[in-house]
């Protein structure tokens, strides 16, 4: 059905419109004398491409920043794991058509290559079955990949959206069947091997993989994605009954288990995972205490209004805080029955969550030495440095920093973990790129969507425009005059903030210093 949406001169470079094609909303962008047009909605979790940033060819969601190319709405960053459908656009004497038939899809999956070992007889083990692992092996067909790939995981079912473990899923509010990035008909189709196992070792010079049981593998090449491992309560009573890590979908359905007979909760950690859990089982009905040494949560990540923030709307939604403590000692007879604090304070609790953090799993890998925090160094396109063949990619990487004159970074984000599969697996297939994605990190917690772009590293300074308390407000963090992160609710002006940061664009200190307030989304398309 063709509809026609207006004039050309109404559509604005730089800003995509939102306008109604038939029965349905799409979204219509002019690029200079051309015009597209696409479904209004991003692919991952429906955000409102309308209020997301247009950066010359580049179209980014505002809430997780997915970003399509302009032009042809194929996938360029994640989390989005599909492309947008384009189309059919006429502009005649000035004025603009949409055509959309009547079955065209809301999204697309990219291009990809069929498994064909005659003519690739190579083999890719992934160790490792998370997001990265799932972007490298996608990628990997889209880039014309046809050899064998195999996926290593310990979980016995196909990757899947982790960060809802602690908010969607353990409020109660998603179901688990929503969690899948792809169906494992999917994977059977682009011959994506998945084996459930244990990896022992990872000998990266002989580039071979022993299984739990003794069985040894064998590849061409090798990527370890092999993420996090949750850091465990070092206090006596820590592993009783009743206390929980929440790293995956088996913690939190046996959570979601455990609190269905449970009234307190004591959470430990105000981190990113701490806060959300209590926010989620807020959300059950359990009464919540958050214990954290911090003054205040995520106050060395946000600073202090932030962290006030987020401790007010934690409380004005009845969880309690018991900060500049630490566990000193889990008590139970059998099973957790209260929380002893250093200065003595009991907390009698019904069920323990433990989110204070997590080491890279790097205990099986062979040959070639890890960093300090057990982490693996690689070079500007992940490969890892002291070894042929082999590729490390999301928690476990160590990767120099495009945007920190290439300083040595680990990044526990999610998105930044699909970023590096994706940049892998071209690099494995012969498409090699330095990595210069731009980190973007989000936490939900009841109606607030908070996000982070750039590298959490030390700041001496904290330029902040908008208001915490209100719950409406970007921060800007910068080190010798030089910014280098942002956080905040206002989601548009955060893609514009990682445009800026990946195009070498950003606003120096003393410039947002004085207009803080400053319409990024204009800075990029002003010339």
């Amino acid at each position: 059905m063709e509809t026609r949406i207006g004039r050309i001169e109404q559509l604005r470079d730089g800003r995509p419109l939102r306008v109604r094609a038939g029965d349905r909303d799409v979204i219509v962008v002019r690029l200079g004398d051309q015009v597209r047009a696409f479904p209004a909605a991003c692919p991952h979790y429906h955000g409102p491409l309308d209020e997301g940033v247009l950066h010359g060819d580049r179209l980014v969601c505002p809430w997780h920043q997915a970003t399509f190319a302009a032009r042809s709405g194929e996938l360029l960053e994640p989390p989005s794991f599909f492309a947008l459908p384009s189309y059919e656009v006429r502009v005649v004497e000035g004025h603009v058509y949409v055509d959309i038939a009547g079955d065209a899809p809301a999204q697309r999956t990219p291009p990809m290559a069929e498994p064909d070992l005659k003519q690739e007889p190579r083999t890719c083990m992934i160790v490792g079955a998370g997001a990265a692992a799932a972007a490298a092996a996608e990628a990997m067909r889209q880039a014309g990949f046809a050899g064998r790939v195999v996926m290593i995981g310990r979980e016995d079912r196909p990757p899947y959206d982790r960060p809802n473990c602690s908010k969607d899923l353990l409020a109660g509010t998603m179901s688990a069947s929503w969690m899948p990035l792809r169906s494992a008909k999917f994977y059977e189709k682009w011959g994506i091997e998945r084996r459930w196992a244990v990896v022992d070792e990872v000998d990266v010079t002989a580039r071979r993989i022993v299984l739990e049981g003794g069985d040894e593998l064998t590849a061409d090449i090798v990527l370890i994605a092999t993420g996090g491992t949750p850091r465990q309560l070092p206090a006596p009573g820590g592993s009783l009954p009743g206390v929980f890590m929440l790293r995956g979908i088996d913690d939190c359905e046996a959570i979601v288990d455990a609190v269905q007979t449970a009234r307190r909760a004591v959470v430990v950690g105000a981190s990113f995972i701490g806060l959300e859990a209590a926010a989620s089982l807020r959300h059950r009905g359990l009464e919540v205490t958050v214990a954290a040494p911090e003054p205040l949560p995520l106050v060395q990540v946000f600073g202090e209004a932030v962290g006030r923030r987020l401790r007010e709307l934690h409380e004005r939604h009845g969880v309690a805080f018991q900060l500049g403590r630490t566990v000193a000692v889990v008590e139970g007879n059998g099973r957790v029955a209260q929380v002893q604090l250093d200065d003595g304070t009991l907390l009698p609790a019904d069920v323990v969550v433990v989110g204070i953090g997590v080491t890279p799993a790097t205990e099986s890998v062979r040959g070639v030495s890890t960093q300090k925090d057990g982490s693996l160094l690689v070079d500007e396109q992940l490969r890892l440095i002291g070894a042929q063949g082999i590729w490390a990619a999301g928690d476990v990487a160590r990767f120099p920093a495009a945007h920190l004159n290439g300083e040595p970074v680990r990044i526990e984000h999610w998105r930044v973990a699909l970023q590096h599969g994706r940049a892998a697996g071209r690099a494995m297939t012969g498409h090699a790129e330095p990595f210069a994605g731009v980190p973007f990190f989000w936490t939900q917690q009841y109606d607030m969507r908070l996000g982070f772009v750039g590298y959490g590293r030390p700041w001496d300074e904290l330029i902040l425009g908008g208001e915490p308390s209100r719950g409406d407000f970007v921060a800007f963090y910068a080190a010798g005059g030089r910014v280098h992160a942002a956080a905040g609710t206002r989601d548009r002006q955060l893609a514009a903030f990682a445009e800026l940061m990946r195009a070498g664009r950003l606003p120096a200190a003393d410039v947002l210093r004085s207009a803080p307030d400053t319409d990024l989304a204009g800075l990029l398309t002003a010339t």
